[in-house]
């Protein structure tokens, strides 16, 4: 996402940063017209409330953090600052669950990437002998 997209979105937020999740609609709609709004809105709806929390620098920190590639760690950030904890630790179990999970298939993957290049090995093996004849 460009910087001006970027900042199209979250200047209203940041602008709303004491107001209602409908201000924040409202100020996104302006932006960005009714379509765009309407389909925004029930992510404004669930996560305004955190955003509304910040303050400009919180919303470019989170940004900063956002761009850096950690997707569990920024929207950690942001669920920490749902009114509704009880989701965060939901989420933070389900998280734990999935890194867990992540693991495992890892293992599983680079077993079969040895598994494969071992039966590729002996395959060429056998094609050299079978062309050297």
């Amino acid at each position: 996402m460009s910087d001006t997209a970027l900042r199209t979105i979250v200047e209203p937020i940041t602008e709303a940063a004491a107001q209602s999740v409908q201000t924040i609609i409202d100020q996104v709609t302006t932006k960005l017209g009714k379509t765009q709004a309407a389909t925004l809105a029930p992510v404004i709806a669930q996560y305004g409330p955190a955003f509304v929390a910040m303050t400009a620098a919180d919303i470019w920190a989170w940004i900063e953090l956002a761009t850096r590639g950690d997707p569990y760690e920024s929207y950690a950030a942001i669920v920490r600052r749902l009114p509704n904890q009880e989701l965060a630790n939901e989420w933070a179990a389900i998280n734990q669950k999935m890194q867990t999970a992540n693991v495992q298939n890892a293992a599983a993957v680079a077993w079969q990437r040895d598994a494969i290049g071992a039966l590729l090995k002996a395959l060429v093996a056998i094609a050299a002998t079978l062309v050297f004849v």
